[in-house]
């Protein structure tokens, strides 16, 4: 069978660290050698077992998902083969910036992110793959499409009225090696903490 389906383009990376940094450079490095395995091992098996019976397999939304990492993957070889005539590496970042990009969003400037404070370096390095980040962004709602998949993320711009809707089929929290109580410290009360304020208290549920 074909590999379960994974991320997903345009992705919507939560953070500011230098988490949030690794996450978004690894999804965009990781892309289009996911969509070209996938389109090779389906004309594996559409070869040795038929389209019809490959297809069959899927639902409705795996199909969609299906087409969508063939086209992509068909994009990819023919970048692949583009690079090879020039005699230079391909280069998969305007691919993937074509197809939705990978955007770091942050609740702050980027000047004020801990990533550029401790490595602005990789930062600049990101920017340079092809990362968007965009600034002044707090998470308020994750919208679905008619099967239950996040489609897009709605942000509140900070100093601005108003909401600002980004396109997502991926989105990754980047928390860090340490939990993010940041929220809390802004919006005391919100959230029940241990006895040294520095987790959240786990949720237990009760019966009815």
């Amino acid at each position: 069978a074909l590999p379960n389906l994974q991320a997903r383009v345009p992705a919507i990376i939560i953070g500011g660290g230098l988490t949030a940094i690794d996450t978004a450079t690894e999804l965009m490095a990781y892309y289009p050698l996911q969509v070209e395995k996938t389109l090779s091992q389906y004309e594996t098996l559409v070869a040795h077992h038929g389209e019809t019976r490959v297809r069959a397999l899927y639902d409705s939304e795996e199909i969609g998902l299906l087409e969508e990492y063939l086209a992509h993957g068909r994009e990819v070889l023919t970048e692949r083969a583009r690079a090879k005539e020039a005699g230079e590496p391909p280069n998969f970042v305007g691919l993937v910036r074509s197809w939705g990009g990978v955007t770091i969003a942050y609740r702050k400037r980027l000047v004020d992110s801990p990533a550029y404070r401790l490595n602005h370096e990789e930062v600049v390095k990101a920017l340079e793959e092809g990362i968007m980040f965009a600034e002044n962004l707090n998470p308020i709602e994750a919208v679905s499409d008619e099967y239950g998949a996040v489609k897009a993320m709605v942000f509140k711009r900070e100093g601005r009225e108003g909401m600002v809707t980004l396109p997502a089929r991926t989105v990754l929290v980047a928390a860090g090696t340490t939990p993010n109580i940041m929220y809390e410290k802004e919006h005391s009360g919100t959230f029940a903490m241990d006895a040294k304020r520095k987790f959240f208290q786990p949720h237990v549920a009760a019966p009815n």
